[in-house]
């Protein structure tokens, strides 16, 4: 927080465009968490600064719920000049984006569409020739994806997924259908290699993508279903259907199931640091753990 604001006039300053913010939607804990967040909303006009960004943003998103969540999302939009650069940009997507996909995409991630117009132009076009039409329901995910990476960090990634086994076409069909998928990294890694190399999914990746970075405790999924492997508890064609289980299926079937073989296999599955030493994931035979 800025000591300056102790000095600000209560009444006159800080009185009003809290009673300001409280009107369009920050209320109870929403109203503090956006002022720490975002302490420079109280230096800039209330007149000059926040209700006009305010209102030129609910021109766009057309409702105050809406640009209430744009602002939780991004707080600069109440305290930046960034009208122009924002239309600009809008018009560059009107031309072929669903002005709903629009709406989402600035309310979701509106540093997205904060791109120079140049920017702007020459990502929609890339995206446009990965085969990806501006109404497609993955339009947007596919540009922002794209628009957060340099060209060298673009090519790095794909360098990153031919290592893996993927070929450019398959590539290309997993971005498509889920273009959030190209920002894995690090543990994600480990999951996909494991997914492809071990698993033999082959092609098939694109389909299992979208449900493994989603699954959670995938690092407990992982550790478990490698430990099975190596036991011969579990055989290769399974292991991507049940990275994929419901948790109660998942721990009944590979955690429960196999207690008896392996004793402390349901304190490895709850992270339990003495358990995993105990079976020791550091088998020679237990590679894959490496990637993590």
């Amino acid at each position: 927080m800025y000591p300056s604001i102790l000095q600000s006039g209560v009444s006159t300053n800080l009185k009003p465009k809290f009673e300001f913010l409280q009107e369009i939607g920050f209320v109870g804990p929403l109203l503090p968490k956006l002022i720490v967040s975002s302490p420079r909303i109280l230096h800039r006009s209330l007149d000059s600064q926040l209700k006009p960004s305010f209102f030129f943003c609910k021109e766009i998103l057309e409702s105050d719920e809406q640009v209430t969540a744009a602002i939780r999302h991004s707080p600069w939009l109440l305290t930046s000049d960034f009208k122009g650069i924002l239309k600009s940009n809008i018009d560059v997507l009107a031309s072929g984006v669903p002005s709903r996909k629009i709406v989402k995409l600035i309310v979701m991630n509106s540093r997205t569409i904060m791109q120079t117009v140049d920017r702007m132009i020459e990502v929609v076009k890339t995206v446009k020739e990965l085969g990806i039409e501006p109404k497609a329901g993955m339009f947007v995910y596919a540009l922002r994806v794209r628009s957060s990476m340099s060209d060298s960090s673009w090519k790095k990634k794909i360098n990153v997924m031919k290592s893996l086994g993927w070929s450019e076409n398959e590539i290309f069909s997993a971005f498509k259908k889920y273009p959030l998928f190209s920002l894995f990294r690090g543990e994600n890694e480990g999951y996909c290699r494991f997914l492809f190399q071990h698993c033999k999914v082959g092609s098939r990746i694109c389909n299992f993508l979208p449900c493994v970075l989603q699954v959670v405790n995938r690092q407990a999924r992982y550790k478990i279903l490698e430990i099975l492997k190596v036991k011969n508890l579990v055989k290769n064609k399974k292991i991507a259907a049940a990275f994929m289980e419901w948790e109660r299926r998942f721990v009944e079937r590979y955690v429960v199931k196999h207690l008896d073989e392996i004793p402390n296999l349901m304190d490895i599955y709850r992270g339990n640091v003495a358990a995993e030493t105990k079976f020791d994931l550091r088998l020679e035979n237990c590679k894959l753990i490496t990637f993590l």
